[in-house]
């Protein structure tokens, strides 16, 4: 099977998979919301960037082990995918078990991270200690996933998540309606977890049997060392995004209230769900192109990269649209309009998932190539912007002002600085045509998405309203892109892709 079959059939599994997974999260989210309301949906938000803050521990060797088993298993060594693994393995175990103990050693100090504790929640070191629990437990298989996914199996690892989901959120839903307990429907995300992990360790181990022979070489010195120097960057890295992307729940709690903060987390599921699609494409191309960088030329690399940077922009500029347009009108549909934020604070959350998606072709283009050292600080002075700018910033504007210290941060330095890293090291050429390239497509997608906006305020919010409003997010965006983007040598790749997916559609029958 070719690169292009592995990344068709990856990625409608993963879209189908994960399609369901939303759906599912929201049914339970809308149960929860009218079942323990928002105190208690803040505390789920407050708690979940707590144990982000703590994946730290994991320090970058996910990434650094992935680009590593990149080569062995295009080459078939299956020696080195032993001794690779054994180590990711025994790495993974000690950050499950640090995670553990680091999250139930803060928990004397949960008021530190709240302007107010609510008092009418009871059990909320039980509360976090099984939170703590589910973060835990979750690294102590995923090096089964990660061999997986370099594979190019992730339909595997998808299917699984979503059987064990199915069950999972149908008795938790159950839970909540007879019991009002939130205890119990953590108890239930535990045994899932367990579960999901057990059955893909299984999987795994089914189809690469050399995974369970337990002598394994020693891992070469060189790639040791580049393990090495790959995590040593990786750690800054590490710090750097979680000091941006997992303190905005913490700095709202502590600076706003807890009750912003559930409400926070409403917008920030949906924006969620978007990236886990977006992240299902690069679960799905990713493989494909680290077979490509070692296997392919510089000038082959070029264009891979041209043609995937195209279709984020597109991609991204479309979902923003969405975003701008659909917020609001879908969460009022959903939960009522108490569950609302200001307008120029649904801007800023959209605005910064633009600029912030828009660094994945160039993150996962450098993930690929091993490109981490080069950027290594630039990490922590993002991080010290973006904490800075944002204390200050929260105590004159709130909510607003986190986010906007995020933007800030985002465009003081990732944004010039992650592009140069790339061109300069990995596609060896200067990086004047991205940067004329990326703003080009974020004035399309600022064009498409003012005129959709402009074209949705004219209908009023109920569910024919919604609708209207949707169809006009899928049709206006897109033919605003299709019209500017018709004649990119760009579209003629899509159009072949396309038409070759839909080719070998029909070679398998409507059966697959």
């Amino acid at each position: 099977m070719d690169a292009t079959k592995h990344v068709a059939k990856n990625l409608k599994f993963i879209l189908a998979s994960e399609l369901i997974l939303a759906a599912l999260k929201f049914a339970s989210r809308r149960v929860f919301v009218f079942t323990l309301g928002k105190a208690y949906l803040g505390l789920n938000g407050l708690f979940s960037d707590i144990l982000s803050a703590l994946s730290l521990a994991e320090l970058g060797f996910g990434v650094s082990i992935t680009y590593s088993l990149y080569r062995p298993v295009a080459q078939g060594d299956t020696e080195l995918i032993k001794s690779l693994v054994r180590l990711y393995r025994r790495v993974y175990r000690t950050v499950g078990a640090a995670v553990l103990a680091a999250g139930l050693a803060l928990s004397p100090f949960l008021n530190f991270f709240v302007k107010e504790m609510p008092g009418d929640i009871p059990s909320i070191p039980l509360i976090y200690a099984l939170t703590v629990v589910n973060t835990g437990i979750s690294y102590f298989w995923s090096y089964k996933s990660t061999l997986l996914f370099v594979y190019q199996k992730k339909y595997i690892d998808a299917t699984v998540r979503t059987v064990v989901a199915l069950f999972a959120t149908g008795a938790q839903i159950t839970v909540l309606l007879l019991t009002h307990n939130y205890v119990y429907y953590l108890y239930i995300a535990v045994v899932a977890t367990l579960v999901q992990n057990m059955v893909i360790s299984a999987q795994a181990d089914r189809l690469y049997p050399f995974l369970r022979e337990r002598e394994a070489r020693p891992l070469p010195e060189e790639v040791l060392g580049d393990i090495r120097r790959n995590v040593g960057a990786m750690i800054l890295h590490r710090i750097g995004s979680v000091a941006v992307f997992s303190t905005d729940n913490l700095l709202i709690s502590k600076f706003v209230g807890i009750e912003t903060t559930g409400l926070y987390s409403n917008y920030m599921m949906l924006r969620g769900l978007l990236n886990i699609a977006v992240n299902a494409l690069s679960n799905a191309v990713m493989p494909a192109l680290g077979n490509l960088t070692v296997t392919s030329t510089v000038q082959e690399k070029r264009t891979a990269f041209r043609r995937l940077n195209f279709c984020a922009a597109w991609l991204f500029g479309w979902m923003s649209t969405c975003l701008l347009c659909l917020y609001d009108p879908f969460i009022e549909l959903w939960l009522g309009d108490g569950y609302l934020l200001p307008s120029e604070t649904v801007l800023l959350i959209v605005v910064n998932f633009y600029i912030t998606s828009m660094r994945i072709p160039v993150a996962n283009s450098k993930s690929v190539m091993g490109l981490f050292w080069d950027e290594r600080y630039k990490s922590i002075f993002e991080a010290l912007v973006n904490l800075g700018v944002s204390i200050v910033l929260a105590r004159r504007w709130g909510i607003a002002g986190v986010l906007t210290g995020t933007l800030i941060s985002t465009m003081s330095m990732p944004f010039w600085i992650e592009p140069l890293g790339l061109f300069r090291y990995g596609l060896k050429q200067a990086p004047g045509e991205y940067f004329s390239c990326y703003f080009f497509h974020l004035a399309v997608a600022a064009a498409a998405g003012g005129l959709t906006k402009l074209l949705c305020g004219i209908t009023e919010t109920n569910i024919l309203g919604f609708l209207w409003k949707a169809l006009l997010c899928a049709v206006v965006p897109n033919m605003v892109c299709l019209v500017v983007y018709w004649r990119m040598p760009e579209m003629r790749f899509l159009k072949e892709l396309f038409t070759r997916m839909g080719t070998d559609r029909k070679k398998r029958g409507p059966c697959g």
